[in-house]
C-alpha cells in the first residue's frame, strides 16, 4: 500500500534556512502546474493498477498558497485513479499567514483531515531571522482558526538551536505550543544547509553558528517536556498523542513504497527509485511523460539493508531483528554485527527485543547512522 506525496513548489519568499525545492514569485504558474500534476497522476496510475493508499501528503513549498479548488482537483484525480481507504490520513502543510477559516473549511470539504502547520518559532525576532512571513501571534491565531474549522488532527513544526536562541527562549516556545494542545509536534534541530541565506549570514559573521551543546540540551529538554505532557516520542524529531503518529512519515521510516508527484518529487517502488525534474517550468513541460524523470536507479540488496537500518533506527521502536531476517533472509548480525557491537559498546545502541537508540544515541544519531551506510 504505497503512500502518495504531492509536491507544491510555490512559496511567498524563500526562508533563510530553507534548501527545499521551493520557489517564490511563480503565482502565474499555479494553474499550469495543477494541469501538469493531473496529467502525471493520471499517467502513473495505470502502472500501479489502482493501488490502495492510506496516506496522502501535500507538501511544499506552501501548498496553502493555492486555491482550495486547485487542491480539491488534485485530490479528486488521486481518488479517481487510486483506491483511497476510508480512514486515510490526508495531510497538507500550511503556513499561518496563508490560513483563513473559509480556506480551511473548503480544504476540509475537499477531504483534507490533517494539518501540518509551520510555526518554526513563537518568538518574533527569531521568526524574522529565519525569514518567516508570520508573527507568533498570527501562528497562534491560525491554530485556533484551524480548530474552529473542524480540524482534529493538527501538527506543529518547530525549530530549535536557532542562532541567538537560549534554552529559556526555547522552553517558552515549547510551553506555548503545548498549551495549544496539538495532536502532534515535530521539533527539529536547525541544520545550516549549503547555499542558504542563513549560511551566508554565518559566513559573513552577521549571525553566530548554532551551538551544538546547546542544541543537545534543547533536545533533552524537549524529550522530557513532551513526555510529561502526554506525547509519545516515536521518532527522533517527532512526538504524538496516542494514535496520532504520522502515517505518512512512518511509511518512509518503515521502508514502505511511496509515489511522489510534482516537481522534484521522489518515488520508491520495491528497489526502484526515481525522481522528477526539480524546476517547475521543466516539470510542467514534461509531466505525463517519461521526460519528467530526472533520475532512476535500482537499489541493491545491500543498499536496502543499509536503508532499513538508518531509517528504522530513527524510530524509538528501533529495528526488529526478526523482521529484518524475514525481509532480507539474512540475520542482522551477519550483515552489521561489527557495527552493532561497537555502537552497543559505547552506549549508543541497546539490544532488547529490538535494536534501539539510547538517549545518548539520539543525541549522536548521525554518528550511529553513518555506520550503516
Amino acid at each position: 500500500m504505497p503512500a502518495i506525496y504531492v509536491h507544491i513548489p510555490f512559496c511567498k519568499q524563500k526562508c533563510a534556512y530553507c534548501d527545499f525545492n521551493s520557489y517564490p514569485g511563480l503565482d502565474a504558474a499555479h494553474g499550469a502546474y495543477i494541469d501538469a500534476l493531473v496529467s502525471e497522476i493520471s499517467a502513473e496510475a495505470a502502472r500501479f493498477n489502482r493501488a490502495s493508499t492510506n496516506t496522502i501528503y501535500i507538501g511544499g513549498g506552501t501548498p496553502t498558497l493555492l486555491a482550495p479548488e486547485q487542491i480539491g482537483r488534485v485530490l479528486n484525480v488521486i481518488k479517481e485513479n487510486f483506491t483511497v481507504v476510508s480512514d486515510a490520513e490526508i495531510s497538507i502543510e500550511a503556513n499561518p499567514e496563508t490560513i483563513t477559516h473559509e480556506k480551511l473549511a473548503a480544504l476540509r470539504d475537499a477531504g483534507i483531515n490533517r494539518l501540518s502547520m509551520g510555526f518554526q518559532s513563537l518568538d518574533d525576532e527569531l521568526l524574522e531571522l529565519l525569514g518567516r512571513k508570520h508573527t507568533a501571534a498570527q501562528a497562534v491565531d491560525a491554530f485556533r482558526v484551524a480548530r474552529g474549522a473542524g480540524f482534529e488532527n493538527i501538527s506543529i513544526d518547530l525549530i530549535f538551536g536557532i542562532p541567538g536562541q537560549s534554552l529559556a527562549n526555547w522552553a517558552l516556545t515549547l510551553e506555548q505550543a503545548i498549551a495549544l494542545d496539538p495532536e502532534h509536534l515535530s521539533c527539529y534541530g536547525l541544520t545550516i544547509e549549503s547555499g542558504t541565506a542563513l549560511e551566508r549570514a554565518i559566513d559573513e559573521s552577521a549571525v553566530s553558528r548554532p551551538d551544538e551543546d546547546l542544541q543537545a540540551d534543547m533536545l533533552l529538554y524537549t524529550m522530557d517536556s513532551l513526555y510529561e505532557s502526554g506525547y509519545e516520542h516515536y521518532e527522533i524529531s517527532n512526538y504524538a498523542k496516542p494514535g496520532f503518529a504520522c502515517k505518512h512519515n512512518l511509511t518512509y521510516w518503515d521502508g514502505g513504497d511511496y509515489l511522489g508527484f510534482g516537481a522534484g518529487a521522489h518515488s520508491k517502488a520495491g528497489r526502484a527509485r526515481y525522481s522528477n525534474v526539480a524546476e517547475p517550468a521543466k516539470y510542467i513541460e514534461s509531466a505525463g511523460s517519461d521526460a519528467r524523470i530526472a533520475e532512476s536507479v535500482e537499489q541493491s540488496v545491500a543498499d536496502e539493508m543499509s536503508e532499513a537500518m538508518f531509517l528504522g533506527l530513527r524510530k524509538m521502536d528501533g529495528v526488529n531483528p526478526e523482521e529484518f531476517h524475514a525481509r532480507f533472509d539474512q540475520a542482522i548480525d551477519s550483515v552489521f554485527g561489527e557495527a552493532i557491537e561497537d555502537l552497543v559498546g559505547v552506549g549508543l545502541l541497546v539490544r532488547n527485543t529490538n535494536l534501539r537508540l539510547t538517549p545518548k544515541g539520539i543525541l549522536l544519531g548521525n554518528e550511529v547512522f553513518s555506520r550503516f551506510v
